[in-house]
C-alpha cells in the first residue's frame, strides 16, 4: 500500500511512513530494482539512510521557489501526471501534461534546471529504468505546473 502511495505521487503519506518505521533506504546501486520475483540479497553491512525530516509544500503559483530549493537544498520530490509520458523520447514536456491535482499518479525527483536554455527546464530523474527518455531522466518546462509538478513539492533531509 505505501509504495502504491508513492508511485500514485502522494509523497507525504510515503515520507510519513519512512520516519514513522525508521525504514532503511538504500541506493539503487547497493540494491539494484530487478523487478521480478527473487530472494532479497541485501549485505547487513551496506550504507542506508533514514528520514530525519521532511517537508511537503504546494508552489503552483511559484516555481521559482522549487528551483531555489534545488539549488540550496538538493534534489526535490514532486507528484506529477505521468499518462502521455509513456510516448516520451526526448526533448523538453511543454505541452499535453494536465496540472490538475487529481490527475497526480506518479513520483519523479527533480535534480537539476537548466534557466539559460531558450525553453528552461527541470531535469527529472525517473523510475523507470535507463531505457526511458534520456537513460532515465526527462525534461519538463518551467513556470506553468506542467505535469501538476508544483502540487505537491517534497524535500528530506536523512540521519
Amino acid at each position: 500500500m505505501i509504495m502504491t502511495a508513492a508511485m500514485e505521487g502522494m509523497i507525504a503519506l510515503f515520507l510519513q511512513w519512512l520516519k514513522d518505521y525508521s525504514v532503511k533506504v538504500y541506493s539503487d546501486s547497493t540494491y539494484p530494482l530487478h523487478l521480478k520475483n527473487e530472494v532479497c540479497k541485501l549485505n547487513n553491512d551496506s550504507f542506508f539512510v533514514q528520514v530525519d525530516k521532511y517537508a511537503c509544500d504546494s508552489f503552483v503559483d511559484d516555481e521559482a521557489y522549487i528551483v531555489q530549493a534545488i539549488a540550496t537544498i538538493g534534489p526535490v520530490a514532486v507528484a506529477v501526471n505521468a499518462i502521455s509520458w509513456q510516448h516520451y523520447v526526448g526533448g523538453i514536456i511543454q505541452f499535453h501534461c494536465g496540472g490538475d491535482f487529481d490527475l497526480l499518479n506518479h513520483s519523479v525527483q527533480l535534480v537539476g534546471y537548466d534557466l539559460t536554455a531558450d525553453i528552461p527546464y527541470y531535469i527529472a530523474r525517473n523510475s523507470w529504468g535507463e531505457d526511458f527518455g534520456d537513460k532515465g531522466y526527462l525534461y519538463l518546462a518551467i513556470g506553468d505546473n506542467l505535469c501538476g509538478l508544483a502540487n505537491e513539492v517534497s524535500a528530506l533531509t536523512v540521519l
